[in-house]
């Protein structure tokens, strides 16, 4: 039995490079600043500021400022909407922003005045969207990039493999040299340049979260100490229906395929956080943090699925039967360990006569040294170099900028505004993808030990994707590319904080 279970984890390898790649490191480390209505609202830019308990997840000396205890809860709506070819799908999700607990044990007539304990939870991430991508018309077909992946493999060996399901579907035909009968190649069931329309409908669920218990010192209220411990969890799920159609009049005799994907992760990280933030004079601080990379171990498990229904039940150039067929792909799960990248922030704010604050921030995340590795069930049978080889390759560190603002009409009632923007981690060819601009604002009502707070973040992101591309390491004229599809990602955010200090 074991013998078998080694054999098809072998023959999906294929199908885990697939799972597996430097998208995931941006995904899951591309974290917005998100947390509390007053940190959203003013844009993240919180590494100098501190005394908000989901500031402590950007710099943990954020801890150290707060002068009394604090517990606050913050749950928020997003609405996710994805543009793409004319197509504008909506997806709303209701979770938990931010919960968190400081303990302040303040002691205002010693120099180093006391220490303040905390414990929360930042929701990092929302998954949460719906995507439909459409290509009217296309010259090359998925089916020609297995056909070409195929190469000289028997059916037998394609066995396991996702060409050879794409065989069993009956989506790729062999043909054999004249000569001697053996195998030549696979070739597609659709005419060469015969055109096809495309259809892809994507949906992405899950979260990433982070659990901080942090440690905060304060000496002489000007100088602010913090180290924290993160555990991260993650849960993310996409599905997509991939279909392929040719025109009504077509030698194919296929009325049409879908090509259907299932991934699922599931991983837990842990993490360290440096910080401190200083006051040269009252009116001005100074802050900057040190984050490790976050050791995640993730449970994948994947699957395809290829359905193909046929308008005749006999195809007369091959002799093989058609009609429908329904090719599921063994269940794929496997354990992976993976390092996310170092970052750095720094950070500088003003408060005016007590009434107006600006805050500015900088982050440095350095991409390229992050890893994927064995991990502990995965025997290991794969080989990692290729996908960290794609990291040092395809992705550059970032330079990511926060600026927020406040503005406070008397003790009881603020106003904030802030702007994000994330830089690509990818080079100079594919600049404009996963970069992330967030506008935002806010209002703040302060009651003394009470307090509320609301928040509204739009943000906005675009890409493009291709659903397939085959590089012929031999002849040029022999590749392969799908039609680009230009994609925009805008979502809604409201967040409400509720706050007690005692």
């Amino acid at each position: 039995m074991k013998k078998i279970c080694i054999t098809l984890i072998i023959s999906l390898f294929a199908l885990m490079a697939q799972a597996q790649n430097f998208e995931d490191i941006v995904r899951f480390s591309g974290t917005p600043n998100n947390g509390t209505a007053r940190v959203s609202a003013m844009g993240g830019a919180f590494t100098a500021l501190g005394g908000d308990i989901s500031a402590i997840t950007i710099n943990p000396a954020s801890v150290g400022v707060f002068r009394k205890s604090e517990v606050s809860f913050t749950p928020f709506v997003n609405i996710a909407k994805t543009k793409a070819s004319g197509e504008s799908p909506t997806k709303s999700s209701f979770q938990l922003g931010d919960l968190g607990l400081v303990i302040s044990l303040y002691s205002p007539s010693f120099d180093w005045k006391g220490v303040n304990f905390s414990f929360n939870y930042t929701n990092l991430n929302n998954f949460n969207r719906k995507t439909r991508q459409i290509v009217g018309t296309s010259y090359t077909s998925f089916t020609d990039v297995l056909a070409r992946q195929s190469g000289t493999l028997s059916s037998d060996e394609l066995d396991g493999m996702l060409t050879g399901l794409a065989y069993d579907a009956y989506l790729i035909n062999p043909y054999y040299n004249e000569q001697d009968s053996t195998l030549a190649g696979y070739y597609s069931i659709f005419g060469e340049g015969e055109p096809v329309a495309q259809v892809k409908d994507i949906s992405e669920s899950g979260y990433q979260g982070e659990y901080t218990l942090s440690v905060g010192t304060n000496f002489k209220d000007k100088l602010y100490l913090g180290m924290s411990i993160g555990i991260q969890t993650l849960n993310y799920k996409k599905s997509s229906v991939y279909t392929e159609a040719p025109p009504e009049q077509s030698l194919s005799e296929v009325d049409f395929y879908t090509f259907e994907e299932y991934y699922k992760m599931d991983g837990v990280g842990t993490n360290l956080k440096f910080g401190i933030i200083y006051r040269p004079i009252p009116q001005v601080r100074i802050g900057a943090s040190i984050h490790t990379p976050t050791w995640y171990s993730f449970d994948y498990s994947w699957s395809t699925r290829f359905y193909s229904q046929f308008i005749t039940d006999y195809d007369v150039r091959t002799g093989r039967d058609q009609g429908a067929y329904d090719v599921p792909s063994y269940p794929y799960n496997i354990d992976c360990d993976m390092r996310t990248p170092w970052r750095a922030n720094v950070g500088l704010a003003t408060i005016l006569g007590q009434k107006a604050i600006i805050s500015t921030d900088y982050e440095f995340v350095k991409y390229p040294n992050a890893r994927y590795q064995h991990g502990e069930d995965d025997y290991g049978y794969y080989d990692y170099d290729i996908e960290n080889a794609d990291i040092e390759a395809y992705l550059r560190p970032t330079h990511n900028f926060r600026a927020g603002a406040e503005y406070r009409f008397n003790s009881i009632a603020s106003l904030r505004a802030g702007y994000s923007f994330r830089d690509s981690p990818y080079h100079e060819s594919h600049k404009a993808n996963n970069r992330l601009q967030t506008v935002s604002a806010g209002v703040g009502l302060n009651f003394g030990s009470f307090y509320c707070d609301a928040a509204y973040s739009y943000k906005h992101a675009k890409n493009e994707t291709i659903y397939y591309s085959y590089i012929d390491p031999n002849y040029e004229e022999n590749d392969i590319y799908a039609t680009p599809v230009s994609n925009k990602y805008l979502s809604h955010e409201i967040r409400l904080t509720f706050g007690i200090r005692f």
